[in-house]
Protein backbone atom coordinates (compact mmCIF):
# COMPACT_ATOMS: atom_id res chain seq x y z
CA UNK A 1 0.00 0.00 0.00
CA UNK A 2 1.16 3.32 -0.45
CA UNK A 3 -0.25 6.75 1.07
CA UNK A 4 -2.43 9.43 -1.04
CA UNK A 5 0.69 10.54 -2.63
CA UNK A 6 1.26 7.47 -4.41
CA UNK A 7 4.87 6.63 -3.24
CA UNK A 8 5.88 3.63 -2.08
CA UNK A 9 4.54 1.94 1.25
CA UNK A 10 7.33 2.46 3.74
CA UNK A 11 7.27 -0.29 6.05
CA UNK A 12 9.21 -1.26 8.67
CA UNK A 13 9.10 -3.84 12.10
CA UNK A 14 10.30 -3.25 14.91
CA UNK A 15 9.44 -5.84 17.55
CA UNK A 16 9.04 -4.77 21.06
CA UNK A 17 8.81 -7.80 23.35
CA UNK A 18 10.02 -8.73 27.17
CA UNK A 19 8.22 -6.20 29.63
CA UNK A 20 5.81 -3.83 27.07
CA UNK A 21 4.49 -7.56 25.82
CA UNK A 22 4.61 -8.66 29.70
CA UNK A 23 2.72 -5.63 30.95
CA UNK A 24 0.19 -6.02 28.40
CA UNK A 25 -0.54 -9.45 29.28
CA UNK A 26 -1.16 -8.98 33.06
CA UNK A 27 -3.72 -6.08 31.99
CA UNK A 28 -5.06 -8.14 29.77
CA UNK A 29 -5.26 -11.11 32.25
CA UNK A 30 -7.00 -8.73 34.87
CA UNK A 31 -9.78 -7.62 32.35
CA UNK A 32 -10.91 -10.65 30.33
CA UNK A 33 -10.75 -12.89 34.03
CA UNK A 34 -13.52 -10.95 35.45
CA UNK A 35 -17.09 -9.91 34.86
CA UNK A 36 -18.18 -6.85 33.29
CA UNK A 37 -17.04 -3.87 35.44
CA UNK A 38 -19.37 -1.62 37.51
CA UNK A 39 -19.47 2.37 36.90
CA UNK A 40 -17.65 2.21 40.08
CA UNK A 41 -14.77 -0.35 39.65
CA UNK A 42 -13.38 1.37 36.45
CA UNK A 43 -10.62 2.94 38.50
CA UNK A 44 -9.30 -0.58 39.76
CA UNK A 45 -9.74 -2.04 36.09
CA UNK A 46 -8.11 1.08 34.24
CA UNK A 47 -5.10 1.20 36.19
CA UNK A 48 -3.35 -1.84 35.83
CA UNK A 49 -4.06 -1.41 32.32
CA UNK A 50 -3.59 1.70 30.67
CA UNK A 51 -0.81 3.41 33.13
CA UNK A 52 1.73 0.24 31.90
CA UNK A 53 0.54 -0.03 28.80
CA UNK A 54 1.03 3.81 28.34
CA UNK A 55 4.72 4.03 29.87
CA UNK A 56 5.84 0.79 27.92
CA UNK A 57 5.09 2.14 24.69
CA UNK A 58 6.69 5.26 25.75
CA UNK A 59 9.96 3.74 26.32
CA UNK A 60 9.44 1.60 23.32
CA UNK A 61 8.82 4.42 20.81
CA UNK A 62 11.36 6.67 22.93
CA UNK A 63 13.98 4.51 21.49
CA UNK A 64 13.92 4.76 17.66
CA UNK A 65 11.53 8.70 18.31
CA UNK A 66 12.31 10.68 21.11
CA UNK A 67 9.69 13.08 20.52
CA UNK A 68 6.88 10.27 19.39
CA UNK A 69 7.91 9.21 22.68
CA UNK A 70 6.89 12.28 25.09
CA UNK A 71 3.61 12.36 23.02
CA UNK A 72 2.79 8.67 23.87
CA UNK A 73 -0.19 9.56 26.00
CA UNK A 74 -2.17 10.64 23.48
CA UNK A 75 -3.03 6.83 23.39
CA UNK A 76 -4.98 7.18 26.04
CA UNK A 77 -6.52 10.06 26.12
CA UNK A 78 -9.63 9.17 24.06
CA UNK A 79 -9.83 6.76 26.27
CA UNK A 80 -9.63 8.39 29.42
CA UNK A 81 -11.89 11.00 27.56
CA UNK A 82 -14.76 8.25 27.47
CA UNK A 83 -14.47 6.87 30.94
CA UNK A 84 -14.60 10.37 32.24
CA UNK A 85 -18.12 10.72 30.54
CA UNK A 86 -19.09 7.37 32.48
CA UNK A 87 -17.33 8.29 35.65
CA UNK A 88 -14.65 11.63 35.52
CA UNK A 89 -13.64 10.35 39.37
CA UNK A 90 -12.06 7.10 38.26
CA UNK A 91 -10.68 8.63 35.17
CA UNK A 92 -9.35 11.37 37.84
CA UNK A 93 -8.09 9.06 40.46
CA UNK A 94 -6.33 6.91 37.02
CA UNK A 95 -4.06 10.32 35.46
CA UNK A 96 -3.20 10.94 39.00
CA UNK A 97 -1.70 7.51 39.76
CA UNK A 98 1.73 6.84 39.33
CA UNK A 99 2.30 4.58 36.36
CA UNK A 100 4.35 1.44 36.88
CA UNK A 101 7.79 1.03 34.86
CA UNK A 102 7.94 -1.97 32.78
CA UNK A 103 11.19 -2.72 30.68
CA UNK A 104 11.24 -3.25 27.13
CA UNK A 105 13.73 -4.33 24.83
CA UNK A 106 13.85 -3.48 21.13
CA UNK A 107 15.56 -4.63 18.20
CA UNK A 108 15.42 -5.00 14.28
CA UNK A 109 14.51 -8.98 13.93
CA UNK A 110 10.98 -9.74 12.07
CA UNK A 111 8.51 -10.99 14.55
CA UNK A 112 7.61 -14.46 13.60
CA UNK A 113 4.52 -14.58 11.35
CA UNK A 114 1.08 -16.48 12.52
CA UNK A 115 0.44 -20.04 10.78
CA UNK A 116 -2.09 -21.19 9.26
CA UNK A 117 -5.73 -20.05 11.85
CA UNK A 118 -8.73 -22.00 9.80
CA UNK A 119 -7.37 -24.25 6.99
CA UNK A 120 -11.17 -26.35 6.78
CA UNK A 121 -11.96 -23.32 5.01
CA UNK A 122 -12.34 -23.91 1.33
CA UNK A 123 -14.42 -22.67 -1.66
CA UNK A 124 -15.54 -19.90 -3.81
CA UNK A 125 -16.61 -16.97 -2.03
CA UNK A 126 -18.00 -13.58 -3.60
CA UNK A 127 -17.18 -10.38 -1.47
CA UNK A 128 -18.56 -7.19 -3.20
CA UNK A 129 -15.71 -4.45 -3.87
CA UNK A 130 -17.10 -0.73 -4.14
CA UNK A 131 -14.59 1.61 -4.74
CA UNK A 132 -14.28 4.91 -2.83
CA UNK A 133 -12.19 8.14 -3.56
CA UNK A 134 -11.77 6.64 -7.54
CA UNK A 135 -9.00 4.54 -6.33
CA UNK A 136 -9.32 3.02 -3.18
CA UNK A 137 -11.16 -0.68 -3.84
CA UNK A 138 -13.39 -1.58 -0.55
CA UNK A 139 -14.80 -4.86 1.33
CA UNK A 140 -16.78 -4.59 4.63
CA UNK A 141 -15.99 -7.23 7.54
CA UNK A 142 -16.74 -7.45 10.97
CA UNK A 143 -13.55 -7.64 12.77
CA UNK A 144 -14.29 -9.35 16.40
CA UNK A 145 -18.03 -8.32 16.36
CA UNK A 146 -17.00 -4.70 15.24
CA UNK A 147 -18.13 -3.46 11.90
CA UNK A 148 -15.16 -2.08 9.71
CA UNK A 149 -14.56 -1.05 6.19
CA UNK A 150 -11.36 -2.44 5.10
CA UNK A 151 -8.91 -1.30 2.13
CA UNK A 152 -8.29 -3.98 0.06
CA UNK A 153 -4.11 -3.89 -0.41
CA UNK A 154 -2.55 -6.49 -2.65
CA UNK A 155 0.95 -4.17 -1.66
CA UNK A 156 1.15 -5.65 1.94
CA UNK A 157 -0.18 -7.93 3.98
CA UNK A 158 -1.84 -8.25 7.28
CA UNK A 159 -5.22 -7.32 8.57
CA UNK A 160 -4.42 -3.42 10.65
CA UNK A 161 -7.19 -1.68 12.62
CA UNK A 162 -7.19 1.07 14.98
CA UNK A 163 -8.03 0.09 18.49
CA UNK A 164 -10.63 2.42 18.48
CA UNK A 165 -12.31 0.57 15.75
CA UNK A 166 -13.13 -2.27 17.64
CA UNK A 167 -15.97 -1.26 18.80
CA UNK A 168 -19.09 1.46 18.91
CA UNK A 169 -17.24 3.43 21.32
CA UNK A 170 -13.80 3.71 22.60
CA UNK A 171 -14.56 2.57 25.88
CA UNK A 172 -16.13 -0.61 24.33
CA UNK A 173 -13.60 -0.60 21.91
CA UNK A 174 -10.69 -0.97 24.56
CA UNK A 175 -12.50 -3.70 26.76
CA UNK A 176 -12.54 -5.88 22.92
CA UNK A 177 -9.12 -5.00 22.67
CA UNK A 178 -8.61 -6.31 26.12
CA UNK A 179 -10.87 -9.40 25.76
CA UNK A 180 -8.52 -10.74 22.55
CA UNK A 181 -6.01 -11.96 25.32
CA UNK A 182 -2.13 -11.78 25.17
CA UNK A 183 -0.96 -10.07 22.42
CA UNK A 184 1.91 -11.88 20.12
CA UNK A 185 3.83 -9.09 20.14
CA UNK A 186 4.76 -5.07 19.38
CA UNK A 187 5.85 -4.05 16.15
CA UNK A 188 6.14 -0.84 14.18
CA UNK A 189 5.58 -0.01 10.88
CA UNK A 190 4.47 2.51 8.57
CA UNK A 191 3.05 4.16 5.29
CA UNK A 192 4.74 6.88 3.23
CA UNK A 193 2.46 9.93 2.76
CA UNK A 194 0.92 9.30 6.03
CA UNK A 195 1.65 8.06 9.44
CA UNK A 196 3.81 5.45 11.64
CA UNK A 197 2.42 3.45 14.35
CA UNK A 198 2.97 0.72 17.04
CA UNK A 199 0.66 -2.27 16.86
CA UNK A 200 -0.06 -5.09 18.73
CA UNK A 201 -0.26 -8.17 17.19
CA UNK A 202 -3.12 -11.21 17.39
CA UNK A 203 -4.08 -14.45 16.41
CA UNK A 204 -7.02 -16.23 15.94
CA UNK A 205 -9.41 -13.39 15.92
CA UNK A 206 -13.01 -14.15 14.50
CA UNK A 207 -13.24 -12.04 11.21
CA UNK A 208 -16.42 -11.91 8.75
CA UNK A 209 -16.67 -10.84 5.64
CA UNK A 210 -19.93 -9.30 3.82
CA UNK A 211 -20.55 -11.86 0.75
CA UNK A 212 -22.83 -11.56 -1.99
CA UNK A 213 -26.69 -12.43 -1.20
CA UNK A 214 -27.23 -15.83 -1.51
CA UNK A 215 -23.91 -16.86 -1.78
CA UNK A 216 -22.13 -18.74 1.23
CA UNK A 217 -20.88 -16.24 4.23
CA UNK A 218 -17.04 -16.19 4.42
CA UNK A 219 -16.49 -16.44 8.46
CA UNK A 220 -12.54 -16.88 9.29
CA UNK A 221 -10.60 -17.26 11.98
CA UNK A 222 -7.23 -15.16 11.12
CA UNK A 223 -4.33 -13.07 12.98
CA UNK A 224 -5.25 -9.47 12.78
CA UNK A 225 -3.38 -6.54 13.83
CA UNK A 226 -4.28 -3.58 16.15
CA UNK A 227 -2.73 -0.17 15.94
CA UNK A 228 -2.06 1.21 18.88
CA UNK A 229 -0.56 4.43 18.47
CA UNK A 230 0.77 7.11 15.73
CA UNK A 231 2.25 9.82 14.67
CA UNK A 232 2.85 11.91 11.59
CA UNK A 233 5.85 11.16 9.26
CA UNK A 234 5.68 15.31 7.87
CA UNK A 235 3.75 18.53 8.34
CA UNK A 236 1.62 17.21 5.93
CA UNK A 237 0.83 14.24 6.91
CA UNK A 238 -2.71 12.95 8.62
CA UNK A 239 -2.63 13.62 12.54
CA UNK A 240 -3.34 9.91 13.16
CA UNK A 241 -4.05 6.43 11.67
CA UNK A 242 -7.10 7.14 12.02
CA UNK A 243 -6.97 10.16 9.87
CA UNK A 244 -4.34 8.77 7.44
CA UNK A 245 -7.23 5.63 6.96
CA UNK A 246 -10.47 8.39 7.07
CA UNK A 247 -8.70 10.05 3.45
CA UNK A 248 -9.31 6.54 2.14
CA UNK A 249 -12.72 6.45 3.41
CA UNK A 250 -11.97 3.37 5.49
CA UNK A 251 -11.47 1.95 8.54
CA UNK A 252 -8.71 -0.62 8.24
CA UNK A 253 -6.36 -1.70 5.94
CA UNK A 254 -7.07 -6.09 4.19
CA UNK A 255 -3.24 -6.41 3.23
CA UNK A 256 -4.26 -9.99 0.96
CA UNK A 257 -0.47 -10.14 -0.48
CA UNK A 258 1.50 -12.99 0.21
CA UNK A 259 3.00 -13.35 4.15
CA UNK A 260 6.04 -11.22 4.32
CA UNK A 261 4.80 -8.51 2.13
CA UNK A 262 4.88 -6.40 5.76
CA UNK A 263 3.26 -6.28 7.59
CA UNK A 264 1.39 -9.36 9.05
CA UNK A 265 0.29 -12.33 7.97
CA UNK A 266 -1.97 -12.09 5.49
CA UNK A 267 -5.27 -12.91 6.39
CA UNK A 268 -6.76 -15.02 3.72
CA UNK A 269 -3.62 -16.96 2.92
CA UNK A 270 -3.78 -17.33 7.02
CA UNK A 271 -7.22 -18.85 6.73
CA UNK A 272 -6.95 -21.81 4.44
CA UNK A 273 -7.13 -20.29 0.85
CA UNK A 274 -4.29 -20.71 -2.11
CA UNK A 275 -5.70 -17.61 -3.82
CA UNK A 276 -7.52 -14.39 -4.23
CA UNK A 277 -8.86 -12.10 -7.30
CA UNK A 278 -9.13 -9.22 -7.44
CA UNK A 279 -12.15 -8.13 -10.18
CA UNK A 280 -13.48 -4.79 -9.75
CA UNK A 281 -14.83 -4.38 -12.88
CA UNK A 282 -17.40 -7.39 -12.02
CA UNK A 283 -17.18 -5.65 -7.86
CA UNK A 284 -16.03 -8.50 -6.46
CA UNK A 285 -13.15 -9.74 -4.10
CA UNK A 286 -12.97 -13.54 -5.24
CA UNK A 287 -11.90 -15.56 -2.68
CA UNK A 288 -11.14 -19.38 -4.10
CA UNK A 289 -8.69 -21.75 -4.43
CA UNK A 290 -8.77 -21.46 -8.54
CA UNK A 291 -8.45 -18.17 -10.91
CA UNK A 292 -11.67 -18.51 -12.67
CA UNK A 293 -10.65 -16.08 -15.29
CA UNK A 294 -9.44 -16.20 -18.58
CA UNK A 295 -5.65 -15.37 -18.07
CA UNK A 296 -4.14 -12.78 -20.60
CA UNK A 297 -0.19 -14.61 -20.80
CA UNK A 298 1.26 -16.84 -18.64
CA UNK A 299 1.47 -16.13 -14.69
CA UNK A 300 4.16 -14.07 -13.40
CA UNK A 301 6.72 -14.50 -11.04
CA UNK A 302 6.40 -12.75 -7.84
CA UNK A 303 3.46 -11.72 -5.88
CA UNK A 304 2.98 -8.61 -5.42
CA UNK A 305 6.26 -7.17 -6.90
CA UNK A 306 7.08 -9.41 -10.23
CA UNK A 307 10.49 -10.65 -10.45
CA UNK A 308 10.27 -11.04 -14.44
CA UNK A 309 12.17 -8.19 -16.07
CA UNK A 310 9.45 -6.15 -16.80
CA UNK A 311 9.27 -3.20 -19.71
CA UNK A 312 7.14 0.29 -19.01
CA UNK A 313 6.28 1.98 -21.88
CA UNK A 314 4.93 5.50 -22.70
CA UNK A 315 2.56 6.30 -26.10
CA UNK A 316 1.80 9.69 -27.23
CA UNK A 317 -1.83 10.78 -28.13
CA UNK A 318 -0.79 9.91 -31.98
CA UNK A 319 -0.01 5.93 -30.88
CA UNK A 320 3.72 6.26 -31.14
CA UNK A 321 5.98 5.25 -28.96
CA UNK A 322 7.98 7.90 -27.39
CA UNK A 323 9.71 6.53 -24.09
CA UNK A 324 10.40 2.90 -22.37
CA UNK A 325 11.99 1.71 -19.04
CA UNK A 326 13.27 -1.56 -17.47
CA UNK A 327 11.37 -1.87 -14.60
CA UNK A 328 10.19 -4.30 -11.76
CA UNK A 329 6.69 -3.43 -10.72
CA UNK A 330 4.62 -3.32 -7.51
CA UNK A 331 1.40 -4.60 -8.28
CA UNK A 332 -0.42 -2.41 -5.67
CA UNK A 333 -4.07 -2.31 -5.45
CA UNK A 334 -3.68 0.17 -2.71
CA UNK A 335 -1.16 2.34 -4.28
CA UNK A 336 -3.78 5.02 -5.89
CA UNK A 337 -2.12 6.98 -8.59
CA UNK A 338 1.46 4.42 -9.07
CA UNK A 339 4.72 5.76 -9.71
CA UNK A 340 6.74 5.99 -12.36
CA UNK A 341 10.36 5.90 -13.51
CA UNK A 342 12.25 9.11 -13.75
CA UNK A 343 13.75 9.08 -17.08
CA UNK A 344 10.12 8.63 -18.53
CA UNK A 345 9.59 12.19 -16.29
CA UNK A 346 6.20 13.57 -16.26
CA UNK A 347 3.87 12.05 -18.96
CA UNK A 348 1.51 14.26 -20.39
CA UNK A 349 -2.03 14.20 -20.58
CA UNK A 350 -3.31 12.03 -23.08
CA UNK A 351 -0.27 9.87 -23.24
CA UNK A 352 -0.72 6.03 -22.60
CA UNK A 353 1.51 4.03 -20.31
CA UNK A 354 1.50 -0.01 -20.84
CA UNK A 355 3.41 -2.94 -18.78
CA UNK A 356 4.74 -5.69 -21.14
CA UNK A 357 5.79 -8.83 -19.59
CA UNK A 358 7.93 -9.54 -22.82
CA UNK A 359 5.41 -8.77 -25.71
CA UNK A 360 2.33 -9.50 -23.94
CA UNK A 361 0.58 -6.52 -22.54
CA UNK A 362 -0.48 -6.60 -18.85
CA UNK A 363 -2.34 -3.32 -18.39
CA UNK A 364 -2.30 -0.08 -19.50
CA UNK A 365 -3.60 3.47 -18.81
CA UNK A 366 -4.35 7.14 -19.87
CA UNK A 367 -3.16 9.54 -18.32
CA UNK A 368 -5.60 11.86 -17.30
CA UNK A 369 -6.03 15.33 -14.88
CA UNK A 370 -9.62 15.22 -13.32
CA UNK A 371 -10.50 13.24 -10.07
CA UNK A 372 -11.56 9.84 -11.72
CA UNK A 373 -8.27 9.65 -14.09
CA UNK A 374 -4.49 8.57 -13.35
CA UNK A 375 -1.13 10.73 -12.87
CA UNK A 376 1.39 8.78 -11.39
CA UNK A 377 4.17 10.37 -9.47
CA UNK A 378 7.70 10.23 -10.94
CA UNK A 379 10.29 8.47 -8.81
CA UNK A 380 13.38 9.94 -7.58
CA UNK A 381 15.90 10.23 -10.16
CA UNK A 382 18.75 7.49 -9.94
CA UNK A 383 16.09 5.48 -7.87
CA UNK A 384 16.98 2.00 -10.27
CA UNK A 385 19.15 -1.27 -9.38
CA UNK A 386 21.29 -2.41 -12.02
CA UNK A 387 18.96 -0.12 -14.67
CA UNK A 388 16.08 -1.48 -13.49
CA UNK A 389 13.47 0.79 -11.47
CA UNK A 390 10.55 -0.70 -8.78
CA UNK A 391 7.26 1.42 -9.58
CA UNK A 392 3.96 1.22 -7.93
CA UNK A 393 1.31 0.06 -10.23
CA UNK A 394 -1.45 2.02 -8.67
CA UNK A 395 -4.77 0.94 -8.74
CA UNK A 396 -5.48 1.83 -12.50
CA UNK A 397 -4.56 -2.33 -13.58
CA UNK A 398 -7.26 -3.14 -11.08
CA UNK A 399 -10.08 -0.37 -12.46
CA UNK A 400 -9.80 -2.48 -15.94
CA UNK A 401 -9.00 -5.83 -15.07
CA UNK A 402 -9.28 -8.83 -12.89
CA UNK A 403 -5.75 -10.09 -11.29
CA UNK A 404 -5.28 -13.38 -9.33
CA UNK A 405 -2.79 -14.09 -6.44
CA UNK A 406 -1.67 -17.40 -6.45
CA UNK A 407 -0.32 -17.74 -2.54
CA UNK A 408 1.50 -21.08 -3.07
CA UNK A 409 3.13 -20.39 -6.16
CA UNK A 410 3.83 -16.69 -5.52
CA UNK A 411 2.51 -15.65 -8.96
CA UNK A 412 0.46 -13.23 -10.68
CA UNK A 413 -2.16 -14.17 -13.48
CA UNK A 414 -3.95 -10.65 -15.16
CA UNK A 415 -7.09 -11.96 -17.12
CA UNK A 416 -8.87 -10.71 -19.43
CA UNK A 417 -11.39 -7.66 -18.82
CA UNK A 418 -15.20 -9.29 -18.63
CA UNK A 419 -17.23 -8.82 -21.86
Amino acid sequence: MAGRDGADGNRRRLVVMGGAVGAFAAAAAMATGSAPTAKADIDSLLDPIIQPLITSLSDAVAGFDPAAGTDVTSFGDSVLASLNALDPSAAASSAAEPAATAASSTSDATAAAATTTDSSTSGTYDVPITVAEYTEPTVQATVDGANNTLLVDTGSSGLVVPWQDLGSNDFSALENLFTLGSPAGISESGYSGGVDYLYLSYDNVPVDYATAPGTSALDTTTPIDVEILSWPTSSTAPSSFQAFLADDQVTGILGIGPTGTEPGTSPLEAAGFTGVTVDVPTGYLVVSDTNAGTPIGLAVSGAPTPTSDLTETVTNSAGATVDHASVSDDVDSGGVYGTIPSSLGSVPVDDTISVYDGTTELYSYTVTDNGAGYAPSVLPAGDTVSGVTSIDSGFAPFDEEPIYIDYPDDTLTFDSPPS
